[in-house]
Formats: structure tokens, C-alpha cells, sequence
């Protein structure tokens, strides 16, 4: 049986709030950040997929030709990013994350990770746990009803004494987190929807 109507209208306003607070809440750690939200969003999709041309980044990001070619220009002259020739066109070009690029994204996902702990306090690991599964849940029925694949599979997970040590797909955290890994897949699982909010 499918969603009632009055059950779906209530989910569209959480979802709705949701997004609000959050712009705000990303807004706030503004100052503390080198990259943006969207910098940070394209970074972590280069980190989990091959050299890609520019078009086909924007593409799967929803940014214009022009955004997306700022965002780039800024991240490669912060050594973050490279681009090659395309050997199968040599009027295109690839992009690449560097070593220095994964090591901001590991960084970032570890400041976001702990501003996000200090706000959900109360939040016990079984409570993040299901939160985390939610919001997967409807991730994946937005994007397939797009036809779009999600941008940041095998995100990094970051280990507090450790933070450029990757440690597996999110798959493989599913059932024995910590408190700090469970509330950083929902890090990332909440930020990078929300790339297209915040610029």
C-alpha cells in the first residue's frame, strides 16, 4: 500500500525544515571551512569514482556549466584537483583528485563530523543508527526517481586518531558503529544532499 497523502505531506514539511536548519547550520561553520559545502560535495564525489570529464561532474552534481567551472578552477589552484587530457578525445579533459584534495576531504568530514556530535547530544547510537537508515531510504527513492546514481558512494570513514585512514564503504558500517562513525555517515548523508543549498 502506498504512502497516504496526509503521511506524505508531513514527511515533504520535515524534509522541508529539515533543509532549512541545516543551511543554517552549515552557514554557522562558514568561517572554519577552506571549502564550501559544494567545493567539499564535489571533492567527495572525485575521491569515490575514476578521473571524469567536467560536463559529466556537473551533470551528476546539478550545477551549471559556468558554477561548476569556477568551483573547479578554485579547488585546482588549491592543488586539490588536476586535470589531464582525455586520452579517448584529446580536446576534453579529465579531472582527478589529488592526495592533497582526499586529505581535505578526510579533514572536513572530521571538523563536520564533530560540530554534528556536539549538536545531536542527546542522540544515543541506536537513534543515529535509524536516523542514518531513514535518510538513506529516501535518498535512494529520490534518486531513483531521477534515474541518478548517488554521488558519494564508499565515502571515507574517518578514524579519530586516524583521519586520512579509509576505512570501507557504508555498507560495511551498518552494524557495529561507533558513535563517532554513525554520526559521520550521517554527516555526510545529510551535507552532500544538501550541496545545491548552499554556495
Amino acid at each position: 500500500m502506498s504512502v497516504s497523502q496526509e503521511t506524505a505531506s508531513a514527511l515533504v514539511q520535515e524534509l522541508f525544515e529539515l533543509q532549512r536548519v541545516m543551511r543554517r547550520v552549515l552557514k554557522e561553520s562558514t568561517a572554519e571551512r577552506e571549502l564550501s559545502v559544494v567545493q567539499m560535495s564535489l571533492l567527495s564525489h572525485l575521491a569515490s569514482v575514476p578521473a571524469r570529464r567536467a560536463k559529466d561532474i556537473g551533470a551528476d552534481s546539478g550545477l551549471g556549466a559556468s558554477v561548476m567551472s569556477r568551483q573547479l578552477s578554485h579547488l585546482e589552484k588549491l592543488g586539490f584537483i588536476e586535470r589531464a587530457p582525455d586520452p579517448e578525445d584529446g580536446r576534453a579533459q579529465l579531472v582527478h583528485i589529488t592526495r592533497q584534495g582526499r586529505e581535505a576531504v578526510a579533514d572536513h568530514l572530521e571538523a563536520d563530523t564533530q560540530r554534528l556530535i556536539d549538536r545531536l547530544g542527546a542522540l544515543n547510537e541506536h537513534d543515529a543508527a535509524q536516523t542514518r537508515q531513514g535518510l538513506n531510504r529516501l535518498t535512494e527513492i529520490f534518486l531513483t526517481s531521477l534515474g541518478l546514481e548517488r554521488m558519494t558512494t564508499c565515502m571515507p570513514q574517518v578514524e579519530p586518531n586516524n583521519p586520512h585512514a579509509p576505512q570501507g564503504s557504508d555498507h560495511q558500517q551498518d552494524s557495529d558503529d561507533s558513535d563517532v562513525r554513525a554520526t559521520h555517515t550521517l554527516t555526510t548523508e545529510t551535507t552532500h544532499r544538501l550541496e545545491d543549498t548552499v554556495l
